[in-house]
């Protein structure tokens, strides 16, 4: 999260957040630009950030920063609280998307929980998508207790990091191969 800190929120960010933001933001293309740095703006649940919840949020902010090298980040587990469904925001973001964070909807391993992946996948390939698709899972027994409290990551999700990395794997190539076909 580039534009904010995180955590939750007493209320909604002010226009003067938002714009403190938007500049900050501005500044920071500009250099990473001259860098050669595409940055990704990832929207997260309203328990995280107060402003940037949804693609559409990140799309408008996006649009107000005068860089070209500024890409939306969606992430699936923050999708399933925020968005109305898995397709419309890859649809929507299909000329800014940049980076994708697969995860499931309570940290654990791919396919466990209740994610629409076919779907998600589908919209991918949909827009041909061919950028990084990376895995982001959280267990408690082996986050650092201060990130562990602050994402309220208390139980043990998983443990074997390696078996759930290599079924992570098959999972999203399985899927990406599933949806390419399908399109």
């Amino acid at each position: 999260m580039l534009y904010s800190a995180l955590g939750k929120y007493p209320a909604p960010a002010t226009a003067k957040a938002r714009a403190h933001a938007v500049r900050a933001l501005s500044r920071l293309a500009a250099r990473a630009r001259d860098a050669g740095i595409t940055l990704g703006l990832e929207p997260v649940n309203r328990y995280e950030s107060n402003l940037v919840n949804t693609a559409a949020q990140a799309l408008q902010i996006i649009g107000e920063i005068p860089s070209d090298n500024v890409r939306v980040h969606l992430d699936v587990y923050h999708m399933n609280i925020e968005e109305e469904g898995m397709v419309q925001p890859v649809l929507d973001c299909a000329a800014k998307l940049g980076y994708v964070h697969i995860g499931e909807s309570h940290r654990g391993a791919l396919g466990t929980g209740d994610i629409d992946f076919a779907a998600f996948f589908g919209a991918l390939a949909q827009v041909g998508y061919q950028g990084p698709v990376t895995f982001e899972s959280f267990s408690s027994a082996i986050l650092n207790p201060a990130l562990s409290n602050s994402l309220a990551i208390w139980r043990n999700t998983w443990t074997d990091n390696r078996a759930l990395a290599r079924d992570a794997h098959r999972f999203i190539s399985g899927h990406l191969e599933g949806a390419w076909q399908a399109v």
